[in-house]
């Protein structure tokens, strides 16, 4: 018989195909297979699918099909949004689909439930680990700069100093990733509008991650550099827009203290110049996080500071500064 057309459905995180096997070009496959196929789909929630998966490799486990049947199964525990329920299933998926390629197929799930549940040193040792022998699985390189530059980050502002072996890795493969998606280098078989959707949300991501990198590592003129590149293509992100904002605070005030030590009109002009870019990159965070309860304390600072610079490059007032927020504000 021909195989379920639910089977070709791609998983969420691995290289899939750009046309589907037509019926004709499909395995045959016996009537007890399809009806081991069909009981997969038919169960409900991904708990009943792991175990009718299992028992469809228990009597097919030579089957054409198990690809597919993997990486179907794969797809529906990529859905799932709780993590630490996603990261039992992976592991339930693993003692079944024990293959080395069926174990790349769900890997990329499995650090993104380390990421998603904060584990970040966790997914970047498991990344690294799988980009050793997979070192242009463009996914997982992302997931590797991404994990890394959120455990420097927490390390860096806890006062500890990240590991500079992982800063280095973290470095490399997110390079490589940034290289991948700029040249619009779509991995072989994968599905174009998957590429599409992950090449448009994650090379802003990857830039910040490169600019967190650059930061505590204190390239502070890198990580202003990634940094503005990410607010490029998602000008709307509160952590890119914050570190500018406070990247451009520290550049002001080095040549605030510059001018009051030489009293030169070029470093008032340069500092001026400075304060402007700096209330600019200011509205931007205070519009990206007003009425988000995540950031409140963060706004009501960003408010204070704001209020002062415009209010001293505007004669005391600040009469257009909700019209200069406003005009950042995500439509």
């Amino acid at each position: 018989m021909v195989v379920c057309a639910f089977l070709a459905c791609p998983a969420a995180f691995a290289a899939v195909q750009d046309k589907q096997q037509s019926k004709d070009d499909a395995p045959k496959i016996s009537e007890g297979e399809q009806k081991a196929i069909e009981k997969i789909k038919a169960a409900g929630g991904v708990s009943e699918k792991l175990k009718a998966a299992a028992e469809y490799v228990k009597k097919n486990g030579k089957s054409q099909m198990r690809p597919r049947v993997a990486a179907y199964v794969s797809d529906e525990i990529a859905k799932v949004t709780d993590y630490n329920q996603r990261a039992g299933f992976v592991e339930s998926f693993t003692k079944t689909f024990n293959l080395p390629e069926e174990a790349d197929l769900i890997k990329p799930t499995l650090i993104d439930s380390l990421i998603g549940s904060n584990k970040f040193e966790e997914a970047f040792n498991e990344g690294s680990k799988h980009i050793e022998r997979k070192p242009d699985d463009v996914i997982v390189l992302s997931q590797v700069a991404w994990a890394a530059a959120n455990q420097a980050r927490a390390q860096f502002q806890s006062n500890q100093p990240p590991p500079a072996a992982m800063l280095q890795k973290a470095t490399a493969a997110g390079a490589k990733a940034v290289e991948m998606l700029e040249a619009d280098k779509k991995p072989e078989g994968m599905d174009a509008t998957y590429w599409n959707n992950f090449r448009n949300s994650w090379l802003p991501r990857l830039y910040q991650a490169q600019g967190v990198i650059l930061y505590v590592n204190n390239d502070k003129a890198g990580a202003k550099d990634k940094l503005e590149k990410s607010a490029g293509l998602d000008p709307y992100d509160p952590p890119t827009l914050l570190m500018l904002s406070d990247i451009l605070n520290t550049e002001y005030n080095k040549l605030g203290e510059r001018y009051q030590a030489e009293k030169k009109q070029s470093l008032l002009n340069e500092a001026l110049q400075k304060m402007d870019e700096l209330i600019d990159w200011l509205a931007r965070a205070a519009a990206a996080t007003e009425g988000n309860a995540q950031y409140q304390a963060l706004n009501a600072q960003i408010m204070d500071q704001l209020k002062s610079y415009y209010s001293y490059r505007h004669d005391g007032k600040t009469d257009g500064l909700t019209g200069l927020i406003l005009k950042y504000k995500k439509p």
